[in-house]
Order: structure tokens, then C-alpha cells, then sequence
């Protein structure tokens, strides 16, 4: 099949990742991009975005401004990135900007219900130095900051636990008409 795409997942050295990524495998199709991907994605086909470049990403960026035309991509996910972004309002503006319509936003989220907060930057002096969380929510918190933004005019498709007593997921669409 020449539509059909090769998958890094799953990954025999993370059964946690390889859940996560279960929750938003159905949504991925088409074309798109992995903001914050580390060492790997779903599929090898994806964008690789990751200020970290030692991590070899195709684009070495934060993913907050994102160097692609607007609506190059039929998806984009976030597996546990989008808790280290300062302006969460202008990064999901910016992915909305690089989605076309009918374009899907997958975010995947630590839940600090189970995980906790995140220990401090001084408290691991040896820690990569791109993981700081700066907004770390529970389900309901992350839901609640959504509904008072609008969704940001998305429409909300699904979410639920992306991993038990570690993660939640959020699935996202554009409209046909933004």
C-alpha cells in the first residue's frame, strides 16, 4: 500500500509510551508532525519538532512557532510536551495555525492527580534542562482550562486516561471553517 505507514511504536523499552500512544493512534491520519518528540514518534513518517537537538529532530524548535506554512498538516500530537510551554494559548494557536481544516490537535498530559508536582529545577542540577514543567494539571483542571478558553474554537472529539494513574489524553478538531 503506498498510504500505509511504518510505525516506530511500539517501543519494547516503554510500555507506559506505547499506551499513550494507543490513545491517539486512531486519529492519526494523513500527514503530521510530532511537537516535543525526543528520541521517537509514532510513525517514522512524522515531523520531528524538538528544542532538544540531540535528540536529532527534523526541526530543532520549541514548537511554539513553528517554521511550516499554515495548514501543512492533517495532524499534529503532543505526548507529554505541552506542560513545558510558558504561553499554552499562543502554542495551541500556533499548532491550530499548522493544522488544516478538519485537522486533528492530540495532546497527551501527565496527570499530577497520580504523578505529583514535578520537583524543582535545583532539586536535579543534572536534568535535561528543556524539562520543566510549567503547567502541570489534573484531568478536570486541564478540561476546565479548556472550556474556559472555548476549546479555542476546536472542537473536542474525545479524552480520557491515556495511561492509568499516569496520564490523561485530549483529541482535538478543527472546523471546517477556521
Amino acid at each position: 500500500m503506498p498510504n500505509e505507514k511504518h510505525f516506530f511504536y511500539p517501543d519494547s523499552r516503554d510500555d507506559m509510551w506505547n499506551v499513550e500512544c494507543e490513545s491517539l493512534i486512531p486519529y492519526l491520519r494523513g500527514n503530521g508532525v510530532d511537537i516535543g518528540s525526543g528520541t521517537r514518534s509514532i510513525f517514522k513518517e512524522d515531523m520531528r519538532v524538538d528544542a532538544d537537538e540531540k535528540t536529532n529532530p527534523q526541526f530543532s524548535d520549541r514548537g511554539d512557532k513553528l517554521p511550516f506554512e499554515d495548514g501543512k498538516f492533517d495532524y499534529l500530537y503532543s505526548i507529554h510536551s505541552f506542560e513545558h510551554f510558558d504561553d499554552q494559548e499562543k502554542t495551541i494557536n500556533e499548532w491550530i495555525r499548522v493544522i488544516k481544516r478538519g485537522g486533528i490537535i492530540a495532546i497527551v498530559h501527565p496527570d499530577i492527580e497520580f504523578t505529583g508536582p514535578q520537583l524543582p529545577a535545583d532539586a536535579n542540577p543534572d536534568k535535561n534542562p528543556f524539562n520543566k514543567h510549567t503547567f502541570e494539571r489534573t484531568y478536570a483542571q486541564f478540561m476546565d482550562w479548556l472550556k474556559l478558553h472555548n476549546y479555542f474554537n476546536l472542537k473536542l472529539l474525545d479524552s480520557g486516561v491515556a495511561c492509568g494513574h499516569w496520564s490523561f489524553y485530549v483529541i482535538l478538531k478543527k472546523n471546517g471553517l477556521s
